[in-house]
């Protein structure tokens, strides 16, 4: 779909992806899109487990640096019936200050009268590593001499001048992954229902590192009489992932990346020896086979939905809905680093545990009417309702260290860290809407308003208005081969909530001489925070062409966000160091297009082709007078950073490398500058081709994605080049390295590389069997059987270097997230699997 960015934040197994609609909407805000499941808002929070008290990668026993899972992964998509991408504010103003990054709406599967059916897949594959740095091999030990030292040439030498691929034996060997579907659906005229299962588990490509999940749906409907329908829809999750260690670290060196970029390739690191080239001794295949990093997920959603039709004429008719809904998750994580991994002993408190326990529940009740009118001129319907939202967290996360060997009981630690987290949210609207169709139902106006009010607002009784309003018509008198045009424009706002706590100044707890105490934080809370607010106009048309065998869409779109919340240094004596508040402006200005085709059109051979395009173009227009600041996570500006400036764009980068030199016409040195510039992180545009080629029984499925522009921060190749220029480091291109090297105080951001690519996310290849086949294998039972090849993320043309060019360090990011450090590598997926259709 035109206008959606989806990012996989690295290649763990078990999720981790990031969508964006329409560009960056906020700096410090909410990032993600809001999730709706039948009817029901979900939650997509992620959860750090404690990976940072072993990385040490930021401050804290849990850190955004933990390469967490968000929570919309649990879902099943074998049970998703539709998905509707709401991108703009016009679209998703009902939903309030929760729209502004868009809405997703889900439609599970339901059940059907008439005659029981059901289908079951069985599927099989293997991960493998996509790609890879390439690790240097030394060719002799004069070469290990030159670039290191004869001592080092003498273990060279001892070793039998190997070269091991340590990437390749890290990254390999994983069992063959699994996954079985099913369902079933039917029912009478009164009554229906759909239940799902499933049961898969993901072996992915780093050692010992995996993701398992079982899901069952059930989804009933029920018909009382002529009035009354309720629907009940219930989906259980549970989750079991290992993601092992990746990402930046500090202290000690562990992450694997920054241990292969530390070790030579002739050291057998596979044998699990202690490391010589490293303080510590750490090893990552040791690491891999002793640190555990379970994440246990239950999780239930569940809601029900009725309708009541209270009154129905020819001319007019009334109805009430109502839908309650219940999302609630246990997150049980886990880190069991013991005593006997060779880098534990090196702070002083071998044997590291974090036990992370959260529980997670968000409530929803909805009650709204519909009264429509029809008219032989006009239809009109009138939609009102009110709107009640909780959402509650309470995360406990208690660190346990230096341990007795052989225990996973963080109570055993003798150095006790306790952290807890909770937050209660409240939300509260009404809303109201005007829908007429007229002129032959060819003019379509809507108009709509939603008030909503929210507890992390400063004034939490106050409530903001959230309007909308589109209007669309369909041309009468059309051009040769034009079967419908339609033109459209629309408006409407939305919000973005400030974060949990920024009204309040909080009253961090810490021991002062031997005594428990609290004092006032050096940010000072807002008690007049209020939500950022979006308003965006677009506007376009759709148009079909012979006979329905191609199609465009196209829109035009600005959107203003005013009301970002930031913060502002203020002077030192009022006993803070900075401020959050409301200020400042930004706005996105862009444009979408899909095309389809039908090209080929016959009995039994037929091509369909889809193609998108989007591009985003961002202003910050206004910072409030506040000065620019490198804003978001970022490690240092010599390698890039997030840069917030009026008249750049949000998801500018900004580096300070080298120097500009000022000298007199006779060449003596005047003075010298620091060099600023500044590049684009986000692409120039995206394009999405995707193909289905169906001949007789074998269907061909191709998609291919192309992201233009753009820039990574690859600290990855800062880990592997040499410190010097004589050390010629471990990556196998060394001119490249020592190009870098080189580069990097005199001619700029050489670490900052173009973050282009095309990707084939996905190819298929399925074959229905014929009938005679089925019913000799099993017998009537089967309607048809479909044998079936895919492969996903097989290829990827790029000129970064790195791993990936989608990788972010910290995650989900409005700003940053085009940050590099060693991370999880992407893996290439192909399964076998086999369908049946009772």
């Amino acid at each position: 779909m035109p206008g959606d960015v989806i990012s996989q934040n690295s290649g763990a197994p078990g999720g981790g992806m990031q969508v964006q609609l329409r560009g960056v909407t906020s700096i410090n805000a909410n990032s993600s899109p809001l999730y709706v499941i039948d009817g029901i808002i979900v939650s997509n929070t992620a959860i750090n487990n404690g990976l940072n008290s072993i990385t040490t990668a930021g401050a804290g026993v849990t850190n955004s640096q933990d390469q967490a899972v968000n929570r919309i992964a649990d879902l099943n998509p074998a049970d998703i019936e539709n998905i509707e991408v709401l991108k703009g504010a016009s679209a998703g103003a009902i939903y309030g200050s929760l729209a502004s990054n868009g809405v997703i709406v889900i439609t599970t599967r339901k059940g059907v009268s008439g005659r029981p059916s059901g289908s079951v897949t069985q599927r099989f594959g293997q991960f493998t590593l996509a790609r890879k740095l390439g690790l240097r091999c030394f060719g002799s030990a004069a070469e290990v001499t030159k670039a290191y030292s004869a001592a080092d040439a003498a273990e060279y030498t001892a070793n039998g001048g190997a070269c091991h691929d340590l990437e390749q034996q890290f990254y390999s060997g994983n069992p063959m992954s699994y996954e079985t579907d099913a369902s079933f659906r039917g029912g009478s005229s009164a009554t229906t229902y759909y239940v799902g299962g499933l049961a898969k588990r993901d072996n992915a490509i780093q050692r010992n590192t995996y993701y398992q999940k079982q899901s069952m749906t059930a989804n009933v409907s029920q018909v009382f009489g002529s009035h009354v329908t309720v629907r009940a829809n219930n989906e259980f999750v549970h989750s079991l992932t290992d993601r092992g260690i990746s990402g930046n670290d500090n202290n000690d060196i562990i992450s694997p990346g920054d241990v292969f970029a530390s070790t030579p390739t002739w050291v057998d690191l596979q044998s699990g020896i202690r490391n010589p080239w490293l303080p510590s001794g750490s090893n990552a295949f040791q690491n891999a086979d002793l640190v555990k990093t379970p994440e246990d997920v239950y999780r239930y959603i569940g809601s029900v939905n009725s309708s009541v039709s209270a009154y129905t004429s020819p001319r007019q008719a009334l109805d009430f809905h109502f839908i309650a809904g219940v999302d609630a998750f246990s997150f049980n994580g886990k880190i069991v680093s013991p005593p006997d991994a060779y880098f534990e002993p090196n702070d002083g408190l071998p044997g590291t545990i974090v036990a992370n326990k959260s529980q997670n529940v968000s409530a929803n009740l909805n009650l709204s009417g519909a009264h429509k009118f029809i008219s032989d001129l006009v239809t009109a319907t009138t939609s009102f309702g009110v709107r009640q939202g909780r959402r509650q967290s309470n995360t406990l996360v208690n660190r346990g260290q230096n341990l007795p060997a052989g225990v996973s009981d963080v109570n055993f630690g003798v150095v006790q860290t306790v952290s807890e987290n909770q937050f209660l949210v409240k939300d509260f609207a009404y809303y109201a809407q005007e829908e007429m169709l007229g002129l032959g139902e060819r003019l379509l106006l809507t108009g709509g308003v939603n008030f909503e009010r929210t507890s992390v607002n400063g004034d939490d009784k106050k409530f903001y208005a959230y309007p909308k309003t589109a209007l669309s018509y369909r041309i009468p008198f059309l051009p040769k081969f034009t079967d419908e045009l339609k033109l459209r424009v629309a408006y409407g706002k939305a919000g973005n909530q400030p974060p949990y706590g920024y009204k309040f100044t909080t009253l961090p707890i810490s021991v002062y001489d031997n005594v428990l105490g609290a004092r006032p934080s050096t940010i000072a809370g807002s008690p007049t925070i209020k939500p950022e607010t979006s308003t965006e106009f677009e506007g376009g048309f759709d148009a079909q062409f012979f006979g329905g065998r191609a199609g465009v869409d196209f829109t035009l779109f600005k959107k203003n966000v005013t009301d970002l919340i930031l913060s502002a240094s203020v002077a030192n004596t009022s006993g803070f160091s900075t401020r959050l508040l409301n200020a400042g402006s930004l706005q996105n200005t862009g444009t979408e297009i899909g095309l389809s085709a039908t090209p080929i059109q016959r009995n039994n051979l037929n091509w369909v082709s889809r193609t998108t395009f989007a591009n985003v173009d961002g202003r910050i227009t206004s910072l409030g007078g506040l000065p620019c600041f490198n804003g978001g996570s970022f490690f240092s500006t010599k390698y890039g950073a997030p840069y917030v400036c009026e008249g750049y764009s949000p998801s500018a980068v900004q580096a300070r490398n080298g120097w500009d030199s000022t000298f007199t016409s006779a060449g003596a040195f005047v003075s010298r500058a620091r060099r600023i510039t500044t590049f684009e992180s986000a692409p120039d545009f995206n394009m999405g081709f995707s193909n289905e080629i169906n001949i007789g029984p074998v269907r061909l499925y191709t998609l291919l994605d192309w992201r233009h522009g753009g820039k990574v921060a690859n600290l990855t190749n800062a880990y592997f080049d040499p410190v010097t220029n004589d050390n010629l480091g471990f990556l196998a291109d060394t001119a490249a390295s020592h190009a870098r090297n080189d580069a990097v105080n005199i001619n700029g951001a050489s670490y900052l590389e173009d973050a282009g690519f095309v990707k084939l996310r996905e190819i298929s290849l399925a074959y229905t069997l014929p009938r005679f086949v089925t019913q000799r294998i099993f017998s009537s039972l089967t309607q048809d059987v479909r044998l079936e090849v895919s492969g996903r993320n097989l290829k990827t043309w790029t000129p970064y270097t790195g791993y990936d060019p989608e990788v972010s360090n910290f995650s989900n990011q409005n700003i940053g997230r085009f940050q590099d450090v060693t991370p999880y590598p992407p893996s290439r997926s192909v399964f076998v699997s086999l369908t049946a259709n009772f």
